[in-house]
């Protein structure tokens, strides 16, 4: 899904060295994605996606309301709602689904965040780790 919006906005990709152990950043001004070189590909697909909801959302800078706003589209775009549905009940930890679902842990919190928000489904029996 996020490959549709990014063939869409089409920012400018780049890998380069960022500061303090970051796997990427958006900068509106260039409209330019940077991206720490070497990310495993879960790590890459991951940050990919949550840097393109930054530049959909047109984020300047840093804040943490901007990360979680980034973070929970992302994980929208990554996580198909029926597989997380179906794999939540054979996975009890985030780490566990994170790796059935093919997304990072990450993207899991984000994900129930998002649910919790929005009251699609609880789930908590579904533990932290």
């Amino acid at each position: 899904m996020f490959e549709e919006v990014l063939s869409r906005i089409r920012p400018r990709i780049t890998e380069t060295a960022l500061p303090n152990g970051w796997w990427g950043a958006y900068d509106l001004a260039t409209h330019t994605i940077h991206l720490r070189p070497r990310l495993a590909p879960i790590q890459h697909r991951s940050t990919l996606s949550h840097e393109t909801a930054h530049a959909l959302l047109q984020h300047e800078g840093y804040s943490p309301r901007q990360e979680r706003a980034a973070e929970e589209l992302s994980a929208s775009w990554l996580i198909h709602h029926d597989q997380f549905a179906q794999a939540s009940r054979l996975y009890r930890t985030a780490t566990t689904l994170a790796n059935e679902l093919d997304v990072l842990p990450r993207d899991i919190h984000a994900y129930m965040r998002l649910l919790k928000r929005t009251r699609k489904q609880e789930t908590p029996w579904l533990q932290e780790g």
